[in-house]
């Protein structure tokens, strides 16, 4: 179906649909509408969905724009998409309950738990831990196999496949020179999708569940997150918004992954360098083989009970998915060179509120940009979905968590 020049930002807000649990405050400087709104203009975003939640609950919420601007769809609080990175905590949240129960050391050397070898061309005696992978500081690296990769529709095959494919020299993916690091392991930051394929292949080696599975039984059935799944064949498509690319001159907007911008996914792959007319450009519901890097499909209302879980040491609704003690694991600096910013084991820092570090992950795909931001000892959290990439969702959430404060 074609959506071209005619999707445009007037039609976005003019027709906005909003769902609301409590308003905040009247029209001034400090409306959350007006700012959100402004940013949606400002940014050419078509839909927002966010929420605060504080105390165990929901204290706001509400949706703008549309999920489907072409069949006026509005987005919604159980609007379902693509979250992006945050995906990469739901894969460390498996990795650490096999931890509480004995299965995994972090500090094991990835080659002791693989069934093949990974081994690094350019450095051939190093070796890489399961901590590591969780704090982008390995020598695994994104390459540009990895961006082609991006396809319409659910993997062609199994995780397993794509590792091994993508990790050892006789594999069809594999590249030498892109896919790995010429730097000793823990020194030095990367950001890396490629690390959570591995970890979630430890998942179903140690589990001996398809991992997709194993997050079902024991992370979403735990938290009501019935709709929530790493597959399309798993999701309601009539509920999934729109992923809209925003071309601009021509030039489609970020995101860029393994050199290269990914432009607008469609059947065939990525366009990568293909002209685009300007305006929205829709992206088809897509997948990746390495899906549990960034492919995980809810909504905002089902994530705020995974929020809500991480808010309260690891409970929600009397159902535990992490104890206390390995929650505040996660939120604990690992003390890795990443610049500017506190890295736990995946979450991390890069601000405080009322002297407390503001542990959160981001997410940006093609069509998608997220966030979630938590504060447990406040037991404060906001959540951002918007349905298009190269914008910056943390705007919103900083400034949620802030009225959160101050408000409620």
């Amino acid at each position: 179906m074609n959506r071209r020049r005619f999707l445009n930002q007037g039609a976005v807000l003019g027709a906005a649909s909003c769902l609301t649990t409590r308003p905040l405050f009247g029209a001034g400087p400090g409306d959350i509408d007006d700012f959100i709104e402004a940013k949606m203009a400002r940014d050419h975003m078509p839909g927002v969905a966010a929420c605060i939640i504080k105390n165990n609950h929901i204290i706001w919420s509400k949706a703008y724009g549309w999920a489907d601007i072409e069949r006026r769809i509005p987005y919604s609080l159980d609007s379902l998409q693509n979250i992006a990175s945050i995906s990469k905590t739901f894969t460390t949240t498996a990795i650490m309950q096999l931890k509480e129960v004995g299965l995994l050391d972090l500090d094991a050397d990835l080659n002791s738990i693989l069934p093949f070898a990974v081994t690094n061309p350019k450095r051939s005696a190093d070796g890489i831990s399961v901590r590591q992978l969780l704090t982008h500081t390995s020598f695994l690296r994104d390459g540009l196999f990895y961006a082609e990769r991006y396809a319409c529709g659910d993997p062609r095959f199994e995780l397993s496949v794509w590792l091994r494919e993508y990790l050892t020299p006789d594999g069809a993916f594999y590249n030498a020179e892109q896919n790995f690091q010429d730097w000793e392991p823990g020194s030095r930051f990367e950001y890396t999708n490629i690390s959570f394929g591995v970890l979630a292949y430890i998942v179903e080696l140690k589990s001996g569940i398809p991992f997709a599975e194993y997050c079902r039984r024991n992370i979403f059935s735990r938290l009501d997150m019935p709709d929530t799944s790493w597959m399309l064949a798993d999701s309601d498509l009539s509920r999934h918004v729109v992923p809209y690319t925003w071309v601009e001159d021509s030039a489609a907007r970020g995101p860029t992954w393994g050199g290269i911008p990914l432009g607008v996914i469609r059947e065939g792959g990525p366009t990568l360098e293909r002209r685009l007319d300007d305006g929205y450009q829709s992206n088809c519901v897509y997948n990746h083989p390495n899906y549990p890097d960034g492919f995980l499909r809810t909504s905002v209302r089902q994530l705020s009970n995974y929020a809500r879980a991480y808010l309260n040491g690891g409970e929600f609704s009397g159902k535990q998915i992490l104890k206390p003690e390995t929650v505040a694991e996660m939120l604990t600096d690992q003390r890795v060179p990443a610049g500017n910013r506190t890295q736990g084991l995946t979450w991390s820092s890069d601000r405080e509120l009322n002297s407390e570090p503001q542990w959160g992950h981001g997410g940006s795909d093609p069509g998608s940009n997220t966030d979630i931001r938590i504060l447990p000892r406040q037991g404060i959290a906001a959540i951002v979905f918007t349905n298009t990439n190269g914008v910056t969702p943390t705007e919103i959430s900083n400034r949620l968590l802030e009225i959160g404060d101050e408000l409620f």
